[in-house]
């Protein structure tokens, strides 16, 4: 290997650090508003999915209702992977890119217009 790729190699893996750090950050960020009883909205980028986590009242599972992008809004399941996995790997967002999250364009949606409406939410969701 040249000087060049192990520079290269070490910044990528010194970037990929940063980004296990910037993960954990975010997750303790949405399950820390999720705790507290706010409204929390948070997205998985990658599975293009936003999510409205509504708690109502302590003791009782919190509501969560999903967007994804080009689709309205309809609520999911509190212990759906889905939500896990945003979670652990997506962000949180705004109130004001949520409510627009349905108007936004998506490479996988794009991907799936070919599967037929009732099987669709099922290809998405699971």
């Amino acid at each position: 290997m040249t000087t060049g790729q192990l520079i290269k190699n070490w910044i990528n893996m010194i970037r990929a650090s940063f980004n296990q750090i910037l993960k954990g950050i975010r997750s303790d960020k949405i399950l820390n508003k999720i705790g507290s009883g706010k409204i929390v909205y948070f997205e998985n980028p990658l599975e293009e999915i936003a999510f409205r986590c509504i708690h109502f009242e302590i003791g009782k599972p919190s509501k969560y209702f999903a967007k994804h992008y080009g689709r309205d809004e309809y609520q999911i399941d509190f212990d759906s992977g889905n939500i896990i996995m945003a979670v652990l790997e997506g962000k949180p967002i705004s109130k004001s890119r949520y409510d627009r999250y349905h108007l936004i364009p998506g490479v996988f949606r794009n991907r799936c217009d070919r599967i037929s409406e009732p099987n669709r939410q099922w290809a998405i969701s699971s």
